[in-house]
């Protein structure tokens, strides 16, 4: 089971610390009961990172990391404009089932090749969401 634990037990950081290196896993931090903040010792994000097969490809990069619900839409456009992708929890399946969806994202990996095409897609789909994060 996921350690779920509010933001203010980050005043207590020695305890999350150790938390974190004795479960070696992530802590799920919530903020007014949602999820805001994943924190984890360094070995298990270099053990979460290390074996990511989307940038193993031949050529792959990351193109974006977007909530599940914009992941789908994205998918479809990239699809219609023939730009290749893989796509990769940014949590993992197992977490995902464990924490639930609304703290996963997806992240997008395209060829170099098609790596401009992508962006500006990912733009032009996104620039009113950056918009809104600027004011």
């Amino acid at each position: 089971m996921p350690q779920i634990r509010p933001i203010t037990d980050l005043r207590n950081t020695t305890e999350i610390s150790e938390l974190c290196h004795a479960r070696k896993e992530p802590v799920f931090i919530t903020k007014n009961g949602y999820g805001d903040l994943v924190v984890m010792s360094m070995e298990t994000y270099e053990a979460l990172t290390a074996g990511r097969p989307a940038e193993k490809q031949g050529g792959m990069r990351l193109l974006t990391e977007k909530d599940a619900v914009w992941a789908g839409m994205l998918a479809d456009v990239l699809t219609q404009h023939n730009i290749p992708f893989a796509k990769e929890s940014s949590i993992g399946a197992g977490m995902a089932l464990r924490a639930g969806s609304l703290l996963e994202t997806i992240r997008f990996f395209v060829p170099a090749s098609h790596l401009a095409a992508a962006k500006e897609i990912v733009d032009e789909l996104f620039a009113g969401e950056q918009e809104n994060e600027e004011t």
